[in-house]
């Protein structure tokens, strides 16, 4: 039997290409957009369904369960991918900016996760994956809003992983690092930030920048979060920066790595983060492409 999967936030980046390789994998999917302008944006491939959802219509998201069903039947997995990047000091981000970057990457992921989990508490089986970042490991600056909506991302996937294991429902979260997305041209920046801020965070961000990789690496990560029926398995890591990470915390344990994280910021990054962070396969990328 043809499975299906619902992809939120399809038009562009990660959501794009996980459709694409979804269809062609034989999957049906149900791709979300926010615009109608991006309705035709899969019309070149016959097995997907491409629908309207605001991820922060809480109502719509509530509903959007019976709706997906009755485009193929049933819905096997979910994947998570609407979101946003809120960008700069939490001194200048207003507090209407902290709401919404909570609202669509936590409260709507949320609402529309409770949609779907009656359907497949019924059939006795399904798949979410939420799509978190890597900055959901450690406390990124310039980026702590939007780093700690993915923290909750990541906190209430491996609760539901456990929650929803007696229903058959296995609940998952992928970690992209750096890549090559338009969530960069994106951003909603913080206005009016102090000039005190300007050269560390341009320090910052021009290190971030520095090496990533293409959206079809997360959407492979996506498909094996998937399809690897490894139940028990919460977190999946994509790219240099995102796998090199947590192993770098492994390797040097939680305060240690903290140190030299921190260090390399602040000050300067030493001998051994440069050896660490600075893996084999790291790409220079273009992060407004």
């Amino acid at each position: 039997m043809t499975k299906t999967i619902v992809i939120t936030g399809t038009a562009s980046g990660f959501g794009r290409v996980a459709v694409q390789r979804f269809s062609a994998e034989g999957w049906n999917v149900d791709a979300t957009v926010r615009k109608p302008q991006d309705l035709d944006v899969h019309q070149d491939l016959a097995t997907v369904r491409t629908l309207i959802l605001d991820v922060d219509d809480e109502p719509a998201d509530l509903d959007f369960a019976d709706l997906a069903v009755a485009e193929f039947g049933r819905v096997d997995a979910l994947v998570n991918n609407a979101g946003y990047y809120q960008m700069g000091p939490l001194e200048a981000s207003s507090m209407e900016q902290i709401h919404r970057q909570f609202q669509t990457n936590v409260f709507g992921l949320m609402a529309l996760t409770k949609s779907f989990i009656p359907h497949m508490r019924e059939q006795g089986s399904g798949v979410i994956v939420n799509l978190a970042s890597i900055s959901a490991e450690q406390g990124y600056p310039y980026t702590a809003v939007y780093a700690s909506s993915n923290a909750a991302v990541a906190v209430l996937s491996e609760g539901l992983n456990v929650e929803l294991a007696p229903f058959g429902i296995s609940v998952k979260a992928v970690f992209p690092g750096a890549h090559a997305t338009r969530i960069f041209t994106k951003m909603d920046m913080a206005e009016g930030v102090p000039e005190d801020y300007y050269a560390a965070m341009d320090k910052f961000f021009t290190s971030a920048a520095a090496t990533g990789s293409t959206p079809e690496v997360t959407a492979d990560v996506i498909y094996r979060a998937v399809t690897d029926g490894l139940d028990g398995k919460v977190r999946y890591y994509s790219g240099p920066d995102g796998e090199i990470i947590p192993r770098a915390k492994s390797l040097l344990g939680p305060d240690w790595y903290w140190h030299e994280f921190r260090q390399s910021i602040v000050d300067e990054p030493s001998e051994l983060w440069k050896s660490l962070i600075t893996g084999p396969g790291s790409e220079v990328i273009d992060m407004a492409r």
